[in-house]
Protein backbone atom coordinates (compact mmCIF):
# COMPACT_ATOMS: atom_id res chain seq x y z
CA UNK A 1 0.00 0.00 0.00
CA UNK A 2 1.78 3.19 -0.72
CA UNK A 3 2.13 5.86 1.52
CA UNK A 4 0.22 9.29 2.55
CA UNK A 5 0.57 11.81 0.53
CA UNK A 6 0.31 15.27 1.49
CA UNK A 7 -0.59 18.35 -1.08
CA UNK A 8 1.81 20.74 -0.65
CA UNK A 9 1.11 24.56 -1.87
CA UNK A 10 4.27 26.43 -2.56
CA UNK A 11 5.27 30.08 -4.00
CA UNK A 12 7.78 28.92 -5.93
CA UNK A 13 6.35 25.39 -7.74
CA UNK A 14 2.47 25.59 -7.04
CA UNK A 15 0.67 22.43 -5.41
CA UNK A 16 2.64 19.47 -5.33
CA UNK A 17 1.91 16.08 -4.33
CA UNK A 18 4.49 14.90 -2.07
CA UNK A 19 5.14 11.72 -0.05
CA UNK A 20 4.70 11.37 3.47
CA UNK A 21 8.41 8.94 2.84
CA UNK A 22 9.61 11.86 1.07
CA UNK A 23 9.87 14.61 4.50
CA UNK A 24 12.54 15.56 5.74
CA UNK A 25 12.83 16.82 9.21
CA UNK A 26 15.29 19.22 11.07
CA UNK A 27 14.38 18.77 14.32
CA UNK A 28 16.46 22.08 15.11
CA UNK A 29 15.26 24.18 12.14
CA UNK A 30 17.86 25.93 10.26
CA UNK A 31 19.80 29.51 10.91
CA UNK A 32 17.18 31.70 10.29
CA UNK A 33 14.26 29.57 9.86
CA UNK A 34 14.06 27.50 13.39
CA UNK A 35 10.56 27.80 13.60
CA UNK A 36 10.17 25.59 9.99
CA UNK A 37 11.65 21.50 10.86
CA UNK A 38 9.52 19.44 7.54
CA UNK A 39 11.10 19.97 4.12
CA UNK A 40 11.48 17.92 1.16
CA UNK A 41 13.32 17.87 -1.81
CA UNK A 42 12.02 19.24 -5.05
CA UNK A 43 14.40 18.38 -8.59
CA UNK A 44 16.12 20.69 -10.61
CA UNK A 45 15.13 19.36 -14.12
CA UNK A 46 17.87 17.70 -15.76
CA UNK A 47 20.68 19.23 -13.60
CA UNK A 48 21.10 16.14 -10.56
CA UNK A 49 24.02 18.57 -8.81
CA UNK A 50 21.01 21.18 -7.90
CA UNK A 51 18.05 20.12 -5.92
CA UNK A 52 15.55 22.57 -3.92
CA UNK A 53 14.53 21.92 -0.40
CA UNK A 54 10.90 23.05 0.11
CA UNK A 55 9.64 23.77 3.49
CA UNK A 56 6.21 21.83 4.18
CA UNK A 57 4.69 24.75 6.38
CA UNK A 58 5.78 27.96 4.71
CA UNK A 59 5.36 28.37 0.72
CA UNK A 60 7.83 30.66 -0.17
CA UNK A 61 10.72 29.65 2.18
CA UNK A 62 12.90 27.17 -1.00
CA UNK A 63 16.57 26.71 -0.39
CA UNK A 64 18.89 25.64 -4.21
CA UNK A 65 21.20 23.02 -3.16
CA UNK A 66 24.13 22.00 -4.32
CA UNK A 67 26.46 18.86 -3.93
CA UNK A 68 29.43 20.66 -2.63
CA UNK A 69 31.87 17.70 -3.76
CA UNK A 70 30.88 18.51 -7.62
CA UNK A 71 33.02 21.47 -7.46
CA UNK A 72 34.81 21.35 -4.43
CA UNK A 73 36.27 18.06 -4.17
CA UNK A 74 38.60 18.75 -0.96
CA UNK A 75 35.75 19.90 1.13
CA UNK A 76 35.47 18.66 4.25
CA UNK A 77 32.49 18.18 6.78
CA UNK A 78 33.89 16.73 10.25
CA UNK A 79 30.55 15.77 12.58
CA UNK A 80 31.42 16.32 16.12
CA UNK A 81 29.98 13.12 18.13
CA UNK A 82 26.80 15.59 19.47
CA UNK A 83 25.52 16.04 15.50
CA UNK A 84 26.48 12.19 14.71
CA UNK A 85 24.00 11.61 18.00
CA UNK A 86 21.53 14.35 16.66
CA UNK A 87 21.25 12.71 13.33
CA UNK A 88 21.27 9.13 14.78
CA UNK A 89 24.42 8.20 12.27
CA UNK A 90 26.86 5.78 12.79
CA UNK A 91 28.37 5.05 9.18
CA UNK A 92 29.67 7.82 6.42
CA UNK A 93 26.98 5.97 3.79
CA UNK A 94 23.98 7.14 6.27
CA UNK A 95 25.05 10.81 5.12
CA UNK A 96 24.60 13.54 2.83
CA UNK A 97 25.94 16.93 2.43
CA UNK A 98 24.03 20.03 0.46
CA UNK A 99 25.07 23.43 0.68
CA UNK A 100 22.54 26.39 0.16
CA UNK A 101 23.27 28.38 -3.05
CA UNK A 102 22.40 32.57 -3.48
CA UNK A 103 22.15 33.21 -6.83
CA UNK A 104 22.28 37.45 -6.35
CA UNK A 105 19.81 39.05 -9.31
CA UNK A 106 19.74 36.01 -11.08
CA UNK A 107 23.26 36.31 -12.46
CA UNK A 108 24.53 33.02 -12.33
CA UNK A 109 27.94 34.07 -13.10
CA UNK A 110 27.59 35.05 -9.75
CA UNK A 111 26.46 31.99 -7.73
CA UNK A 112 27.53 30.98 -4.41
CA UNK A 113 27.55 28.54 -2.05
CA UNK A 114 27.66 28.40 2.05
CA UNK A 115 30.73 26.18 2.77
CA UNK A 116 30.37 27.25 6.51
CA UNK A 117 27.02 26.03 7.12
CA UNK A 118 26.30 22.81 4.89
CA UNK A 119 23.29 20.74 5.36
CA UNK A 120 23.75 17.29 6.52
CA UNK A 121 21.33 14.27 6.19
CA UNK A 122 20.66 11.24 7.39
CA UNK A 123 19.04 9.20 4.35
CA UNK A 124 17.85 6.23 6.44
CA UNK A 125 16.03 8.07 8.72
CA UNK A 126 14.93 11.39 6.88
CA UNK A 127 17.07 13.85 9.59
CA UNK A 128 18.52 16.82 8.60
CA UNK A 129 21.35 18.92 10.37
CA UNK A 130 22.66 22.11 9.75
CA UNK A 131 26.52 22.48 11.04
CA UNK A 132 28.78 25.39 11.29
CA UNK A 133 32.08 25.21 10.35
CA UNK A 134 35.19 27.56 10.62
CA UNK A 135 37.94 28.74 8.53
CA UNK A 136 38.54 28.14 5.76
CA UNK A 137 35.12 28.37 4.80
CA UNK A 138 32.90 31.34 3.81
CA UNK A 139 29.10 31.12 3.55
CA UNK A 140 29.76 32.79 0.06
CA UNK A 141 32.38 31.10 -1.40
CA UNK A 142 31.90 31.33 -5.48
CA UNK A 143 30.75 28.47 -7.44
CA UNK A 144 32.57 29.37 -10.61
CA UNK A 145 35.55 31.48 -11.43
CA UNK A 146 35.20 35.05 -11.46
CA UNK A 147 33.63 36.30 -14.41
CA UNK A 148 36.16 38.48 -17.27
CA UNK A 149 36.24 41.85 -17.03
CA UNK A 150 35.31 43.37 -20.18
CA UNK A 151 37.76 45.98 -21.89
CA UNK A 152 37.42 49.31 -21.12
CA UNK A 153 35.33 51.19 -23.81
CA UNK A 154 34.54 47.40 -25.64
CA UNK A 155 30.81 48.27 -25.35
CA UNK A 156 30.53 44.32 -24.88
Amino acid sequence: MPGAQLRVETTRFGLLEVSAERLITFPHGLLGFEELHTYFFHPVPGNPVFTWMQAVDAPEVAFLLVDPFVFFPDYAVELTPEDEERLGVSRPQEVLVYTTVTIPDDRVEYITTNLAGPLVFNVEKSLGLQVVLGEPYTPRHRLFARPPRRAAGSGA
